[in-house]
């Protein structure tokens, strides 16, 4: 009886974690918009600094292309790392489920 109390705690447990990752990944996927802005204003600037023929426009030009690039990568490494772990979730439940499938 205490097992299977403990066994429906964790279960219960499980299922909480997968729908918060869930929403977090979606959360995460709908601010989108952020790094889209981000492009967008750098590039308007970048335009801007070689309208007005600004002196440093090349090292300005490189510099809001460094950020665009790291904050991709950064939104990329972060949507992977959501994934795996919804994918590790997933595999546990399949093998718990498979677990007292064979037994």
């Amino acid at each position: 009886m205490n097992s299977t109390y403990h066994h429906l705690k964790d279960t219960k447990k499980e299922e909480g974690q997968k729908e918060l990752l869930e929403r977090n990944l979606e959360a995460h996927r709908s601010r989108r918009w952020v790094t889209n802005s981000i492009y967008v204003m750098s590039l308007l600037v970048v335009v801007l600094c070689f309208y007005f023929h600004v002196p440093q426009a090349a090292i300005i030009t490189l510099i809001l292309f460094l950020i665009c690039a790291t904050s991709e990568i950064l939104y990329r490494a972060l949507d992977k790392k959501i994934e795996l772990r919804l994918k590790r979730i997933k595999q546990e439940k399949r093998k718990i489920i498979f677990k007292e499938n064979k037994s």
